[in-house]
């Protein structure tokens, strides 16, 4: 799966240097201007060391890593619902000599069109796509199953809670391996056997042990929560009226926690 392409059609004409000294700009800030938005450098030069023209990939969204997906020659899909995109890369990769006729474009959203998409086993995915909740999960919910055992999975922009969550989920499942983190943003892993996505939340241990509902050693662990702080009667009869409320439930334990605090807080 690792290497350059073998023939000359997409490794010769340029290398990553020059793409980063003078890159596809397809995207517009907020006052409307072209703007450089993508992956960074050490993220990059992983695609071009592990894929090669005989690689199926596909990522959700599209820019400098497009580019250097057609210069990988891999058979590669990108989707993301912005056309415009796709015509400055097409034609950025078009007057450099890159083919991109490997490449199929999808301008859809990747949350419409990943439940239907029919692919052979891919060797690589990249979610950079839509950041919005709940779009990374389900960018990763629908190739999960489509990425070979031994692929390589890529999720951007981990400094994104979103992102981030997705990220320490994978981490915890024993289906897939960390294989590399950079500049605090980009996180790679490597598929090790099918089916996380379709496991009961008893089997996938960031969300067993996250809430205050726990699946520990076997069994189920109820988290009581962090006990209110009393109101100033002055200001308000809401605390008495919670007091009362635990006496007549007999809720001791909770109203001496709640007294305990009240006088450490005072004292």
């Amino acid at each position: 799966m690792s290497g350059h392409p073998s023939s000359p059609n997409a490794a010769d004409y340029m290398t990553l240097a020059d793409i980063l000294n003078d890159p596809p700009k397809p995207h517009k800030d907020s006052k409307g201007r072209f703007m450089v938005m993508g992956l960074t450098e050490p993220t990059l030069s992983f695609i071009l060391d592990n894929i090669s023209e005989s690689c199926l990939t596909l990522e959700t969204g599209c820019g400098l890593s497009t580019v250097v997906f057609a210069l990988t020659g891999s058979r590669h899909t990108v989707i993301t619902p912005a056309p415009s995109e796709f015509e400055i890369t097409k034609s950025y990769c078009n007057d450099r000599g890159i083919p991109t006729n490997q490449i199929n474009f999808i301008a859809e959203a990747s949350q419409k069109v990943l439940p239907g998409l029919e692919s052979p086993p891919l060797d690589l995915v990249l979610i950079d796509g839509s950041h919005g909740f709940p779009a990374p999960y389900i960018d990763w919910f629908y190739t999960a199953g489509k990425l070979k055992k031994g692929g390589f999975l890529i999720v951007d922009d981990i400094w994104l809670w979103s992102c981030q969550i997705l990220r320490d989920f994978l981490i915890e499942q024993p289906q897939w391996k960390l294989l590399a983190e950079y500049d605090g943003r980009t996180a790679i892993f490597s598929k090790l056997a099918d089916g996380a996505e379709w496991l009961e939340w008893t089997h996938q241990p960031r969300v067993a042990r996250g809430g205050r509902l726990k699946w520990i050693e076997g069994r189920l662990v109820h988290e009581e929560p962090e006990p209110e702080e009393f109101e100033p009667v002055s200001s308000s009869s809401t605390a008495l009226k919670r007091v009362l409320s635990d006496l007549k439930s007999g809720n001791f334990r909770i109203l001496a926690r709640k007294i305990a605090r009240r006088v450490l807080r005072t004292s």
